[in-house]
């Protein structure tokens, strides 16, 4: 793991972020504005967009595909926080059991993103998404909204990071 994304995790480790925090992300997204400080801008190509990568996962979510999510899982690993109320890491093979467990308890409903930083320039971009889904037992309708964060890897934007909002 590089340093700058084990000092990103070190920091964001054990840490709720609050409604004011959110808030900021939302400002941030909105105005296309860098989330992270320090981000160095790599060079750029027509072909790293994030938004494609975006569209998988929204598409994976919608078909419960624990598969097609793992193969977006970073190298790195991927942290999840807000799940079971304790953070999780998974490596890339173990993701797939991650979302496979998460699938097989829940029925999503809709997926579908409120802003993504598609053209997200630096080594991260975010998006906010909104997730309705039921457990397989109840016909109780939950609506979660979640922080996805990307990372470059060889060029590619991978999943790194799900956190998930209350």
């Amino acid at each position: 793991m590089d340093e700058g994304r084990r000092a990103a995790r070190q920091a964001g480790r054990g840490r709720r972020l609050t409604s004011a925090q959110v808030a900021a992300l939302w400002l941030a997204l909105a105005l296309g504005a860098p989330v992270a400080a320090g981000d160095p801008e790599p060079p750029r190509s027509a072909d790293e967009s994030a938004g494609p990568v975006f569209a998988r996962v929204a598409a994976a979510f919608e078909a419960g595909e624990a598969s097609a999510l793992a193969d977006l899982v970073h190298r790195d690993g991927l942290r999840v926080s807000g799940h079971n109320e304790r953070a999780g890491e998974y490596s890339p093979a173990q993701a797939v059991y991650f979302f496979r467990n998460l699938f097989q308890a829940q029925r999503t409903l809709l997926f579908t993103f409120r802003k993504t930083q598609d053209e997200a320039s630096g080594r991260f971009a975010r998006a906010m998404a909104d997730w309705k889904r039921r457990r397989v037992d109840s016909e109780r309708v939950v609506e979660q909204q979640l922080l996805l964060v990307l990372a470059r890897e060889d060029g590619q934007w991978r999943l790194a990071e799900i956190t998930m909002m209350r």
